[in-house]
C-alpha cells in the first residue's frame, strides 16, 4: 500500500460515491473551493494498492484506492496552525476500506502536521474511526495523541415519496405554522446563481445579528460554480422582499442544508417555517429519499427546532491528533462575538471574510 497526491478529480469523487459514508462534502471541489476564495493550503492524499513500480495512476489501470484523506492549513492569529478535515463543513475527514488504510493516511498526515508546523489535526467524521491506535510515534517530534469530541450532532429525516406525503406526517401545529406563513403572504422559489444576491442579502444581515463575521460572499459563488448540478437556493420572499434563504447540496438521494439564514424581522410571520417546509417539499418533490439538517449541539434551540421536523441525531466524531498529548478544547473556538452585533451590516460584509477565514468552525 502506498500513500500518493491525488491531482485526477474523477478518481477520487469515484471512490467517494462508492463508500458508504461519502457526502458532498467530500468531493473534490473543496480543494478548489477553499484556495480560491480563502487561499488555503491544500493536501488531498490517498491509500492506494499499486503493483511494484513507479507510481503514476494514469498509467495504473489496476490501482485500487484504499482510503481519501483531505486537509487544509489555517494559520490563525497567535501561530494556531492546524490542520482540518474539513473547514466550514460538518464533515469531510478520512474514507477507507480497512484499518490499514486509516492508520497509513493518519501516519502521512502527522508528516504533513510536522512539515507545516501544525499543532493539531482535526478529523470531521461522521461515524468513528476504526483501528487507529491511541498515539503515533512521529520521528522528531515525540508521540501525537488522539482525542475525540461528539459535542455536535447531526440530524436527518427520511422522507415520503411526495410532498403531500410529508406534510400529512407533521403534528397539527406544525402543519399550521406553515400554513400561516402561506397566510401571511411569505412565497418560495428554488433556484441557482441568480438568487445569489438575495441569498448573501439575507445570510450576512442574519449572521451581523447573531455576531458572527461572514463569509464571503465569493465562497458561495465559488460554490454554485464549482458544484452547479448539486447546488441549489431557496428563497423565502414577502412581496418582493427575500426574508429567508438556504443553500443545499444534493448528493446521489440525499439533500444537505449547510448554509440557512431568515431576518429576524419576519419570523414572526413564519419565515424561518416557510424556509425548511420548502427545503424538505424540493427533495420530496425530486425524488430524494433524506434530508440533511447539518449540525447542532445537542440541546440547543436549533437541535429542538430540527427534530420538530422529524430529524434523528447522530453523534458527529471530531479528532483530534495533538503533540505530546496537549489537549485540544473544541469549545474553544468561537464563532459569536457580542461586538459585532453593533455593526453596521456593510462594514459587516467588508470584515466579516478576513476574519471568518481564520475560524474553521
Amino acid at each position: 500500500m502506498r500513500i500518493v497526491d491525488c491531482q485526477q478529480p474523477d478518481l477520487w469523487n469515484r471512490y467517494v460515491a462508492a463508500h458508504p459514508c461519502g457526502g458532498p462534502f467530500h468531493l473534490f471541489g473543496w480543494k478548489e473551493v477553499f484556495q480560491q476564495v480563502y487561499g488555503l493550503s491544500a493536501f488531498y492524499f490517498m491509500a492506494v494498492d499499486d503493483p511494484p513500480g513507479p507510481v503514476h495512476l494514469s498509467d495504473q489501470p489496476h490501482s485500487v484506492v484504499r482510503g481519501i484523506c483531505a486537509l487544509f492549513l489555517l494559520c490563525s492569529p497567535g501561530n494556531r496552525r492546524r490542520l482540518i478535515a474539513l473547514p466550514y463543513l460538518d464533515v469531510g475527514g478520512i474514507l477507507v476500506d480497512n484499518a490499514e488504510s486509516e492508520t497509513r493516511l493518519l501516519q502521512h498526515a502527522v508528516e504533513i502536521a510536522r512539515a507545516n508546523r501544525a499543532r493539531w489535526i482535526e478529523l470531521r467524521q461522521a461515524a468513528p474511526l476504526k483501528g487507529l491506535p491511541a498515539s503515533i510515534p512521529a520521528d522528531t517530534d515525540g508521540i501525537w495523541h488522539l482525542q475525540v469530541s461528539s459535542h455536535k450532532a447531526s440530524l436527518r429525516r427520511d422522507l415520503p415519496a411526495d410532498s403531500g406525503q410529508l406534510m400529512r406526517s407533521f403534528k397539527s401545529k406544525l402543519r399550521s405554522q406553515i400554513r400561516k406563513a402561506m397566510k401571511n403572504g411569505l412565497s418560495h422559489t428554488v433556484g441557482g446563481a441568480e438568487l445569489l444576491p438575495a441569498f448573501y442579502a439575507v445570510f450576512s444581515r442574519n449572521m451581523r445579528d447573531l455576531g458572527s463575521p461572514v463569509h464571503a460572499r465569493r465562497l458561495f459563488e465559488t460554490v454554485l460554480h464549482t458544484f452547479s448540478r448539486q447546488a441549489r437556493i431557496v428563497l423565502v420572499r414577502q412581496d418582493r422582499k427575500a426574508v429567508a434563504a438556504a443553500l443545499v447540496l444534493r448528493f446521489q438521494d440525499r439533500l444537505h442544508n449547510p448554509w440557512a439564514s431568515s431576518l429576524r424581522s419576519h419570523r414572526r410571520l413564519g419565515a424561518n417555517m416557510l424556509l425548511y417546509w420548502a427545503m424538505l417539499a424540493h427533495a420530496c418533490d425530486t425524488g430524494l429519499t433524506t434530508f440533511d439538517f447539518g449540525r447542532s449541539s445537542p440541546g440547543a434551540g436549533t437541535f429542538r427546532f430540527k427534530r420538530q421536523w422529524g430529524a434523528e441525531p447522530s453523534p458527529l466524531y471530531w479528532y483530534y491528533l495533538t503533540l505530546e498529548g496537549k489537549p485540544v478544547d473544541p469549545l474553544a473556538e468561537r464563532l459569536s462575538f457580542s461586538a459585532w452585533k453593533r455593526l453596521p451590516v456593510g462594514i459587516s460584509r467588508l470584515l466579516g471574510p478576513p476574519v471568518r477565514r481564520h475560524i474553521g468552525l
